[in-house]
């Protein structure tokens, strides 16, 4: 048993028997089809195999199972049986795990230890199995695996969560109690102090819009007298050049009349005579090679005299220029004398309207920074609050529910269907009694004639177990349903035990019951003559009944070195 469990992928070594001392590795044969058979291959102390399939190259599996990576002895096995990729819920809240052959293997191996205990075939006794256990013994008798539950947080998940969520909430409260307590003892009175200092910034925000309020004409009046300061300087700045420029002019038109009454004092007294020495070079008039004419001195004197007069006329112009822009010069000074004595006291109207601006900022800043000191006390009080309420509702929070609407466990269609077919494999061993098998959703075990099947002794036990393990290969060869399609039992006959070899081990009124009958030879008849249905092994104590080679290939261990085959090695 313990060897083909480890050549199905068991992790556990093999006992350390003498008997295994000259092996270092084990073969498994395994015939999927008449045209589909491979051979394992694995070192006797575990590891992975390797997989030898007809003319395919030698494979290597891993021996523990992985959905990530299909090369297992696990995901190998699954795929065979049309069960690879398949979730097992493995408790009440969904919570998936992947199926493996260790699953199965659990249900199609069966030792001596199991094959007689009070629990459900289904079952191997281990509490934190139980749920995982019944729901793959659901998977093969359905065909249906769990993957679309959505799972839920489990109740122990939920409480410990719970309790971490209050641990962490509780050590943030303590923290703001410490600060609470270094910064403000007295918390009772936060909430009247920053009123009163939201009422006192309220007021001095009002005093200063008032007094911006109250000096914005002073401050328009202010921007138009320097504007117009500065525009009066402006004219006096250009006055002053322009009066240099007038001086400048003056001279040039004294200069120009000089020059023209010359001219015209020159052609005066050329006029008087015309035979004279020449006004330009002193030439004696009998060495002149030009003679002047009267004509045109005269021209000439009369056009200086007219020039004259012209440039008098603009010389008085300006005079009178000058004269008025010295008026408008003097006229700006005292324009801008006037508006200097107007601005300065609009300024002081101002200084005297406006508030002390650098009292008041101070004021403001102080009180702004109690302000935030107080509101930082506010707000520690309403975190705490908040870490407090939120402590309180998680430590109220209760686990989700169950959703009464997942159909959980088997159906009862289901569940008397496979009774139905335990009770035509007793039928057929020719078990005592009615053969009325229900099946307890309860325990998952089987109730034979009213009497649940743990109730009964162990022999009694082990071939109901044995009576479980059968009806359930044949339930899902017939239907198509994934199962190994083998089946091996150790020692299901226990009730034909021999007392006399166990002192005390006497048989119980149910066994010696079920003893009185031919089960014994019936019930190896019936499974020696399954067919293709199903290989079976059976690993027993009992002397097999006669004629059992014409059905049955048998296999005696003698535990003599000297008759027959001593042991499996």
């Amino acid at each position: 048993m313990k060897a083909l469990d480890f050549m199905l992928g068991a992790h556990k070594e093999l006992p350390l028997i003498k008997e295994r001392e000259p092996y270092n590795r084990l073969w498994l044969d395994i015939a999927f089809s008449p045209a589909h058979k491979v051979s394992l291959e694995r070192s006797i102390v575990g590891g992975a195999f390797q997989l030898h399939e007809g003319d395919h190259a030698t494979r290597t599996l891993a021996a523990k199972h992985d959905p990530n990576n299909p090369a297992n002895i696990s995901t190998f096995l699954l795929r065979q049986m049309g069960a690879e990729g398949r979730k097992i819920s493995v408790d009440a809240a969904g919570t998936h795990n992947n199926l493996t052959f260790r699953d199965i293997a659990d249900v199609v191996l069966t030792n001596e230890i199991a094959i007689q205990s009070e629990y459900s075939p289904a079952e191997s006794g281990e509490r934190g199995d139980r749920t995982r256990e019944r729901n793959v013994l659901k998977f093969m008798l359905t065909g249906e695996d769990d993957s679309a539950i959505v799972p839920m947080v489990k109740v122990t998940d939920f409480r410990t969560g719970r309790a971490a969520k209050v641990a962490i909430l509780q050590d943030m409260i303590d923290e703001i109690n410490a600060d609470l307590l270094a910064d403000y003892p007295d918390t009772g009175g936060l909430c009247e102090q920053e009123e009163r200092i939201n009422e006192t910034l309220r007021r001095i925000e009002n005093e200063i819009a008032g007094a911006r309020s109250s000096t914005r004409t002073l401050l328009d009046d202010k921007r138009r007298l320097s504007s117009a300061i500065s525009a009066a300087e402006r004219r006096s700045v250009e006055i002053a050049l322009s009066l240099d420029s007038f001086e400048q002019l003056k001279e040039v038109y004294a200069s120009d009349i000089a020059r023209l009454e010359s001219l015209e004092e020159a052609g005066f007294l050329l006029g008087l005579d015309g035979k004279t020495n020449c006004p330009v070079c002193g030439a004696a008039p009998e060495a002149q090679a030009r003679s002047q004419g009267l004509a045109d001195i005269e021209e000439v004197r009369v056009a200086a005299e007219i020039e004259i007069q012209k440039i008098k006329q603009q010389r008085a112009e300006l005079a009178k220029t000058v004269e008025d822009t010295k008026a408008e010069a003097k006229a700006l000074v005292a324009f801008v004398g006037e508006m200097r004595e107007s601005l300065d006291n609009v300024e002081r109207e101002i200084k005297e309207a406006t508030p002390d601006v650098d009292e008041q900022q101070r004021q403001w800043n102080d009180l702004i920074a109690v302000r935030d000191y107080v509101r930082r006390g506010l707000d520690l009080l309403a975190q705490r609050e908040r870490l407090m309420k939120q402590k309180e509702d998680i430590q109220a929070s209760k686990p989700p529910k169950r959703d009464a609407t997942i159909k959980r466990g088997l159906s009862t269609e289901t569940a008397k269907a496979l009774a139905d077919v335990v009770a035509e494999v007793l039928m057929a061993w020719g078990f005592p009694g009615q053969k009325q098998v229900v099946f307890d959703p309860s325990t998952y075990d089987l109730i034979i004639d009213g009497k649940e099947r743990r109730h009964n002794g162990k022999g009694v036990r082990a071939i109901t177990h044995a009576a479980f393990k059968v009806a359930l290969m044949l339930f899902c060869r017939e239907r198509g349903l994934s199962h190994p399609g083998f089946l091996v039992l150790d020692t299901p006959l226990l009730t034909y035990r021999d007392p006399m070899k166990k002192p005390g081990d006497r048989l119980t009124p149910d066994e010696q019951e079920l003893s009185n009958t031919d089960l014994k030879q019936r019930f190896f008849e019936d499974l020696g003559n399954l067919g293709e249905k199903a290989q079976i092994l059976i690993f027993e104590n009992v002397d097999p009944p006669e004629g059992i080679e014409s059905y049955c290939a048998v296999e005696t261990f003698t535990n003599d070195p000297e008759v027959g085959r001593q042991g499996l090695l």
